[in-house]
């Protein structure tokens, strides 16, 4: 396992040293072998857009999915360069700029901590250099900040994405803030005396079962969404924000805090999922192809 690991590692770092430009080229390949060849998730992402933009016609839907794969393509080839990058590299190409770092600062100072709600938009495998997107000094430094992620079903991947999530960090493997989501209560208990930043990325249906799961309104659709992190800011009294990510040209993002509430804990959980997801909606109208759309976002329930 180890053995493996070292050597997917390997090629990936090796991989990563070609400039950005030169991923895009090989990023362009996946896009055309995931959308033409092994029509990956097709069927998917055409009824995801097909019934969120029910106003399309089918030649806009079509060129809506085509742009989609394309920034797939995108995703995978900038997650793998990510990997090979250390802050300098990062600070020069300018892949990610902040807006709205001073609203997070005052929701920071003012509450016992924050929740920021996060979506499968733009590229959120780049949000481990943070760090580097700042300008310097920065503020938030790694011991103040959580980033929370679904453990993978296969070990060695689980492993090879946390190295390459982190890499940019100047020590990632003294970096206790990345933490599977089901060790995210426990973790928030027993830090509660210590100021955090909890990032969470938000999916529509739950990852595990609930009898009574909460229901909002999303793309026009009742949908049925998680609710820990919202539960978990209530508990704890924490500020909430959204956290916008929508790509301004190929290579730059920007990443853009949108406060939500000083104190969760005077809203219910739904009241806060609604403002995420009303937000997150405003920003799919604008750009509807820059979202993981190959996922199953609206699931029959079991009754």
């Amino acid at each position: 396992m180890k053995l493996i690991k070292a050597i997917v590692r390997f090629f990936m770092r090796l991989l990563a040293l070609l400039p950005l430009k030169a991923h895009y080229a090989l990023g362009r390949l996946v896009s055309w072998l995931l959308e033409k060849v092994f029509r990956y998730r097709y069927s998917e992402a055409t009824a995801n857009l097909a019934r969120c933009f029910p106003q399309m016609d089918y030649s806009e839907l079509k060129a809506v999915r085509h742009r989609f794969y394309i920034h797939m393509g995108r995703l995978v080839a900038e997650s793998v360069w990510f990997g090979g990058s250390s802050s300098k590299r990062l600070r020069k190409q300018g892949i990610v700029s902040f807006e709205g770092l001073d609203e997070l600062k005052r929701l920071y100072e003012s509450s016992p901590s924050v929740m920021v709600l996060m979506s499968h938009a733009g590229n959120w495998e780049l949000y481990g250099g943070f760090e580097s997107y700042q300008p310097e000094p920065a503020f938030f430094s790694a011991d103040k900040v959580c980033i929370v992620y679904l453990q993978q079903s296969s070990r060695l991947w689980d492993e090879v994405m946390r190295s390459n999530r982190l890499a940019p960090m100047k020590d990632p493997s003294g970096f206790d803030g990345y933490l599977e989501s089901r060790r995210v209560l426990r973790y928030a208990l027993e830090h509660r005396s210590e100021k955090k930043v909890y990032n969470f990325i938000i999916d529509q249906y739950p990852y595990f079962s609930n009898k009574n799961p909460l229901h909002v309104r999303f793309m026009n659709q009742d949908t049925v969404t998680m609710t820990g992190a919202a539960d978990l800011a209530r508990k704890l009294g924490m500020s909430v924000c959204y956290l916008s990510v929508q790509e301004e040209k190929r290579g730059k993002y920007v990443f853009k805090y949108v406060p939500l509430c000083a104190d969760a804990s005077a809203l219910g959980s739904e009241e806060i999922m609604q403002k995420y997801y009303s937000l997150l909606e405003e920003d799919l109208r604008r750009q509807p192809w820059n979202y993981l759309w190959t996922h199953r976002r609206w699931k029959i329930l079991n009754t």
